[in-house]
């Protein structure tokens, strides 16, 4: 027998013996790898899941960075969802939310298209939030200021803002940009029945006016500048507190258009802006009565309109692609400012009078519309270009002597004489009283005078008159003369 064999027969039996360890050894680690491989495809997928939904979120972040921007430059955007393209649609004429909830009240709160200063005229649309079921404290609001179909209009700081640190007075300033144009936010307020805007202030030893000082104020419209004058009473003292005030603003001074504030004592104050938010329907006549309230019923096409007037139905201009308050937006045809009112005048002598080459006063005024006549030094001013006629009649007399009569009354315009009335009778008995009447049409420019003079008469003659009146001069304007400039 080989010296090796009890060598080898002992590792044969060494290796036997180690053989089911390995085995299980082996078992073990190939469970394990698969638990690993199985953990690895679930998180393998979960990655892509969550890149999936990163990307997703990110498309979204673009889109919404791109209808920002548009916004910021007050124009809509050229592609946007086919909801809201839907939308926009829609809306086009419509110029509030609270119209939009009144042509469709199943439409939910969201952001819409509306176009304040009418369709197809004035500045492009903008995109507001519609609140079209307002509440506070859960319970639905009914009353004016909360009625559904709420217009807010964006800006670009309505998150809470820190004054910082400065101490001069108004050295923080804050410009607000509102997602809209100036011309729509006034068409927006002007078609509402309230229109407000809050401002928010957090403060701990930050007073807004201090020993009379002025450290915080706001700009309204057009830059006015205004100081939060009521609500002084919590953030001028000085315990150290913190205070919180709110200030509602209202009419014709919106929108917010920047703040400014101070830090004199090394306090803290934080504020916040809130939307302009406009609701109802400003208050329209059943019957129109101007460019104003048409425009307020939904009228956008220049042209020429019947109104109520205060006797009869006018005609007016209106020019709808100019806002309101805009000069040329209406133009009365007839009356005001193309046609006026009427002029016309009947005055009366109540006295005797013979002086020549001087105009003729009169003393009773019958009627003077347009006051146009001035009965002191008995001259008549026209108002406007036109066609006027005048009339005048007297009652001559020689006097108490038996002497012809015989007197000559002229019409002046700007002291150069245009027409005249004469009478002469010989040998007459005493006080006989002879007639002298006159008409005239003439085209008179605005401010043109015209009065009467006697040029001559009897020595001892008169104009005669008491108390009946028997001197009498009337006038009134035939026709305007108009200069059309639409």
């Amino acid at each position: 027998m080989d010296d090796r064999m009890p060598h080898c027969f002992c590792v044969t039996i060494v290796l036997i013996l180690a053989l089911p360890t390995c085995f299980a050894a082996a078992s073990d680690w190939k469970a394990k790898f698969e638990q690993l491989e199985e953990n690895y495809d679930k998180m393998k997928a979960h990655f892509e899941t969550l890149e999936r939904k990163v990307d997703q979120l990110e498309a979204k972040v673009k889109k919404q960075d791109s209808i920002l921007a548009v916004l910021e430059k007050g124009h809509r955007p050229l592609k946007d969802s086919v909801d809201i393209n839907q939308h926009r649609r829609h809306n086009a004429t419509l110029r509030t939310c609270h119209e939009i909830h009144v042509a469709n009240p199943s439409y939910t709160s969201g952001m819409y298209w509306i176009d304040p200063d009418g369709h197809g005229i004035g500045d492009p649309p903008i995109h507001v939030h519609c609140d079209m079921v307002h509440k506070t404290n859960n319970v639905t609001k009914g009353a004016e200021g909360f009625q559904s179909g709420m217009t807010s209009i964006l800006h670009d700081s309505e998150s809470k803002k820190d004054i910082g640190n400065c101490t001069e007075p108004g050295c923080y300033s804050r410009q607000i940009k509102h997602y809209a144009s100036e011309r729509q936010i006034a068409a927006l307020i002007q078609l509402s029945s309230s229109c407000t805007q809050n401002i928010s202030y957090h403060c701990r030893n930050t007073p807004l006016n201090y020993n009379g000082i002025a450290y915080a104020w706001w700009n309204g419209k057009d830059g006015q500048k205004h100081e939060f004058s009521d609500w002084l009473t919590s953030c001028e003292q000085l315990s150290g507190k913190k205070y919180a005030i709110n200030g509602v603003i209202r009419g014709e001074r919106l929108p917010i258009t920047r703040v400014h504030f101070s830090n004199p004592f090394q306090g803290s104050g934080q504020y916040t802006v809130s939307r302009l938010r406009c609701s109802g329907k400003a208050k329209v006549e059943p019957m129109p009565t101007s460019c104003d309230d048409l425009w307020r019923m939904g009228h956008t096409l220049n042209g020429f309109y019947s109104v109520r007037g205060a006797k009869r139905m006018e005609t007016v201009y209106c020019q709808f692609d100019k806002r309101p308050n805009e000069q040329g937006f209406q133009k009365w045809i007839g009356y005001v400012d193309v046609k006026s009112q009427p002029t016309y005048f009947y005055v009366q002598k109540n006295t005797t009078f013979n002086s020549t080459n001087v105009s003729i006063p009169f003393e009773v005024e019958k009627v003077n519309v347009g006051n146009a006549m001035d009965l002191k030094n008995g001259t008549f001013t026209a108002p406007r270009d036109g066609l006027y006629f005048f009339s005048f009649s007297c009652l001559t007399t020689a006097g108490t002597t038996a002497k012809p009569v015989f007197a000559a009354v002229g019409l002046f315009l700007n002291a150069v004489q245009v027409g005249e009335a004469w009478v002469h009778e010989g040998t007459t008995t005493v006080n006989r009283d002879s007639p002298l009447t006159f008409q005239s049409t003439l085209t008179l420019k605005a401010g043109d005078r015209i009065w009467l003079q006697i040029k001559s008469l009897g020595d001892t003659g008169f104009l005669y008159d008491d108390k009946n009146g028997y001197n009498h001069f009337n006038g009134f304007m035939l026709d305007e003369e108009i200069t059309r400039s639409l």
